[in-house]
Parts: structure tokens; sequence; C-alpha cells
């Protein structure tokens, strides 16, 4: 990570993340990558891709 307090993760407008809401998160801050940071971000990508 840089010096920031953190990073951020996005999706380009082509992710399929888009649902019911009507929210449409294109990006994340990350501070830090926890077990369970990875498995979101897991879960994103592949929700994304679908």
């Amino acid at each position: 990570m840089d010096k920031g307090p953190y990073s951020t993760f996005g999706f380009t407008t082509e992710a399929n993340l888009a649902d019911d809401s009507g929210l449409w998160p294109t990006s994340f801050a990350v501070s830090g990558l926890s077990d369970e940071a990875t498995k979101t971000i897991n879960a994103l990508v592949k929700k994304a891709v679908n």
C-alpha cells in the first residue's frame, strides 16, 4: 500500500454489480487485506464477471 490511509479497489461500468436498490458500487476503500476483506473482494469479482 502507499502512504495514504487506504487504497481503493474499483470496478468499471461493465461489472455486473447493479441490484434492485438502485445503488451501483464502483469502488471500495481498502485499509488492509484481512481474511474477511479478501473474501468480500473475491465475492464481488465473481459477481462482477457473471
